[in-house]
């Protein structure tokens, strides 16, 4: 877990370098998502309780239906980023697809959104620059192409797609269940 977190460190400070240690490293991403990713997914959700502490009219019903939202949208959102960079990365890349490369990029693409949710959640107002730190997972994506051997030509390819199915499927999925749930 401690490596992980400093992976993810690297990678906010320093996506193109992170991107070279995560590739020295070689770690299993399967490994990474149920000892780092997982868990941090529940931390992102546990944090939703924080909440009640700076808006007090917010019941435990509400905070605990928000943790739910958190964890569910992360969670869901690993799984549609793993079925679209399969159906797609083939197309982008030199030489043959690596699973476990692009399965650490989707895992370490998420551990920096559920780092951000964390924020979100113990942030006591509403500010605009959270919202940038979601943006910045553009960047890091941007910088795994060397990581995933991505075609120079397809970069832009590569970086719209990873975009879509990383960064949108949660505000998506969080918007369709905060109208169900409540």
């Amino acid at each position: 877990m401690l490596k992980f977190l400093k992976h993810i460190g690297q990678l906010i400070m320093s996506p193109g370098n992170g991107w070279e240690d995560i590739s020295h490293a070689g770690d299993d991403p399967k490994q990474l998502a149920t000892t780092g990713l997982y868990p941090l997914f529940g931390l992102a959700a546990v944090t939703a309780f924080v909440q009640y502490f700076y808006d007090t009219d917010l019941g435990l019903v509400t905070l605990l239906q928000h943790a739910i939202i958190v964890f569910v949208e992360l969670f869901v959102t690993y799984f549609i980023a793993s079925v679209v960079f399969a159906s797609t990365l083939q197309q982008w890349i030199e030489g043959e697809i690596n699973e476990k490369r692009y399965t650490t990029v989707i895992t370490y693409s998420l551990a920096i959104i559920a780092l951000t949710t964390v924020v979100k959640n113990c942030s006591p107002v509403e500010m605009s620059l959270i919202y940038f730190l979601y943006l910045y997972v553009g960047i890091v994506l941007w910088k795994s192409s060397r990581y995933l051997a991505i075609k120079e030509d397809k970069l832009g390819q590569f970086i719209i797609m990873s975009m879509l199915s990383i960064l949108v499927p949660p505000f998506i999925i969080g918007a369709i269940l905060s109208f169900f749930i409540g």
